[in-house]
Formats: C-alpha cells, structure tokens, sequence
C-alpha cells in the first residue's frame, strides 16, 4: 500500500509554520508496517490541490489543513468540485460538531460556521482535541482522510478516529524496527571503517536505515516476519550481527527512545538525581528533560545563569576566575557544575557555558565554542568543545554534548 501525505497551507511555503505532520505521520505509520511514501506542500490554491488529488489515484491520500471556518480554507469546497457532490448538512457531522462546541462551552451558529456541512456521501471523522470533523472519502478510485493540520489535532485524529479502524488488522502483523544508539563514531567509519559488510547483511533480515544526527549515529532494521516467534528470532540475530563488530564500543543505547528519556530512566534505575546550570543553553536542558513524563523523580532543577553576576551568585563561581579565563572557559564550566551540585543538593550536575553566536566570538574563542562541566560527589571535570553551525542549531548541539556527558556520568556513578 502506497500513503501520500498533502499538506496544505501557503505558510508551510512561506516557513511562517513548520510542518510537524509529516514526522508524525511517517512515524507512526513506520511503527505500523507501511511506509509513508510522498509528501508534498500545496498552498491554498484550489486547482494546485486538486491536481495533485488526481496525480495520486493509486495512493491512500492523507490531507491536512484546509478545514477551518476562513476564506482560505479550501478542503471542503476542492473535494466536492473534484467528486461533483454538493455540501449539504450532514446529520452525523452535525452530532459531532454540537458535541465538539458543547465541550469548549462554545454556542455553534450555523449561519456562520461550516462545519456541519459535508460533501454528499462522505463519512465525517470526529475530532477529539478540536471543532472541525474530519472526512473520509473512500469512492471512484480514491481513498482520502482529511484531516485538521494542527499538530494536536492531526496526531488525536490519527491515533483515536483513523488508525483503529483503518489497521484493525495489525494484530496479524508481525513488525518491529530494531534501533541501535552509537555515539562517538561518525556514519562514515561505521560502514567504511569498522563494518564495511554490515548493511548487506543486516539486509538479509529487514530494510535497513542509518540516521546521523548531533553526537551519533541510529542504525535500524525493519523487521517483518511471519510469526513472534520469528520476529523474536530475527531480532536476536540482528543484534547478535551487530555486536559482533566493533560497533558494539560505541552503542548507547537499543530502542527508539530519546537521549532524555534514557537518561530519566537510568537516573531512577541507579536512584540518582540530576541538575543543570546553564548559561549558552538557556534553560534548553532544563526543557528537554521536562518534557519527558516521570522526570520529576530524578530532575531537581537549573540554575539558568547567563550573566556573570548569577554565575557568582548562584553558583559561587570565582570573579577571579572569570577575570582570568573569562565565562566560556573550562575552568568557569567546572565551577558552575560544582556549583550547581552543591546549590541544587543533587547527585550529578552538569553545566554548560559557550558562544552560540552570531556575535560573541573573542581570539581563540569562536562562535560554536562550549564549556561543558560534569560534577558528581566523586569528581568534577570539564572540557571544551567546538560546533558549527547559526545559534539555534548550535544550542542544540551544544544541549546534545550536555545531555552526553550526563549519560556518562549516570553510567558511571
């Protein structure tokens, strides 16, 4: 089965908004053993959209966007150009729409709104975070969900109203993505270098993947077989194959899980709690970790310190030292994790001090520069470190070499 994904929005092309439904989409209907196999950004034209429509007779065509109460809302009016239907009130689009406005506590005036109204003979969808149905069209060659584009919205409708009904044939299927973490060793010297056969043989068990993003490279392999049993069978060996090479000094972790949710889960493994001071990251590690469910237990906090005087303050960090090194420097990286361990009463504090640019950059000090400190009961060390990249990307990047570092440290204590 062939998936395409339309997503609508003359903001998507003018990068006012940036399209979160393609991951989600190709994600979930990874795990689920499809592939999603064209993306395509269409503005709020409806002849551009319906052409495409018509270009993709022989996939199942997923849309997002184009549902709202506006003049460039252009969904509704397309399909029923397109299937030569009229928009007619639609006793089931209707209940759902009173039900949706009943929940916001909102008044629903027909006069105004929409979304009661529905192509003939198409199937409206319910809509569990938002007010504008859904539509399922499955007629004259074409299968097509539309839904809302707002993230939350597209990913409740998916999950609550499409997926159920649409895969309620999952069970039979016997599918799981094996995902290996290796850190420290760029994509090139893992197939090159330290296993130049490993991908043809891996292909010998599913279709295999490689994902180089800051800090590492995930290596995975689509697993499909016939049975669990198999599957269970199919996923030893490929881990097997794997350890096998020297790969196996470099993996941190085996499974989909983000660099966060590992370190949560190993923190509360060994009983440890973490803590932060942050200057270039800017609360970015703070953030990263509180978006994982649970961190409570093992995250007291961050010491968001960007300027001296809080470095100080705060951290007890030395004005000599500033004086002498300046703020991104090892030794005022090793200062603030001691600090922030001793100020926070955590097990492991890690801290991060750099220039992320565009300014900033002093002799020897180059934008993309970071101090990054690691302090536990036991010891306190830290080190400098060069990125590239604009100030976004490198905060990133600098948070992803933080959180590393963090990881290590939990391994070790």
């Amino acid at each position: 089965m062939k998936t395409a994904l339309i997503a609508i929005g003359s903001e998507l092309l003018d990068g006012k908004i940036i399209d979160k439904n393609t991951q989600y989409l190709g994600k979930r209907l990874t795990d689920l053993g499809h592939n999603l196999s064209k993306v395509i950004i269409c503005g709020d034209e409806k002849e551009e959209l319906t052409k495409l429509i018509q270009s993709l007779k022989d996939y199942t065509i997923f849309i997002s966007g184009g549902l709202g109460p506006t003049l460039d809302d252009i969904t509704k009016p397309m399909l029923c150009e397109l299937f030569k239907e009229e928009l007619s009130e639609s006793e089931a689009a209707t209940q759902i729409t009173l039900t949706h406005f009943e929940r916001g506590n909102r008044d629903y005036d027909k006069s105004v709104m929409h979304y009661h109204l529905m192509p003939e003979g198409f199937t409206p969808l319910l809509n569990p975070v938002g007010y504008a149905p859904g539509i399922y069209i499955n007629q004259d060659e074409y299968e097509i969900f539309s839904l809302p584009g707002v993230p939350a919205e597209f990913q409740e409708m998916l999950e609550q109203s499409i997926f159920p009904v649409w895969f309620e044939d999952q069970n039979d299927r016997f599918i799981k993505n094996v995902i290996v973490k290796t850190w420290k060793v760029p994509e090139s010297k893992i197939f090159h270098e330290l296993a130049p056969n490993l991908w043809k043989r891996l292909e010998e068990f599913g279709t295999v993947s490689s994902l180089p993003h800051s800090g590492g490279v995930d290596i995975g392999v689509k697993l499909n077989a016939k049975s669990k049993e198999q599957l269970l069978a199919d996923e030893k060996e490929v881990l097997k194959l794997i350890n096998s090479t020297p790969i196996k000094d470099y993996i941190w972790h085996i499974g989909p899980e983000l660099l966060e949710e590992v370190i949560v889960l190993k923190a509360k493994e060994k009983g440890l709690t973490i803590g932060f001071s942050e200057s270039c990251t800017g609360g970015l590690l703070a953030s990263r970790i509180t978006d994982i469910s649970g961190s409570s237990s093992v995250f007291w906090g961050s010491v968001v310190s960007y300027s001296n005087e809080v470095k100080m303050k705060s951290l007890n960090v030395s004005e000599q030292t500033l004086k002498d090194y300046g703020a991104v420097s090892e030794q005022t990286a090793f200062e603030m994790a001691q600090g922030a361990r001793k100020h926070l009463e955590v097990d492991i504090a890690v801290s991060t001090t750099g220039i992320a640019g565009p300014g900033g950059a002093t002799p020897g000090k180059p934008v993309g520069t970071v101090g990054i400190g690691v302090s536990t009961k036991y010891k306190t060390e830290s080190k400098i470190y060069h990125f590239r990249g604009n100030r976004l990307s490198l905060k990133q990047r600098f948070s992803q070499a933080a959180l590393f570092k963090m990881l290590e440290a939990i391994i070790e204590a």
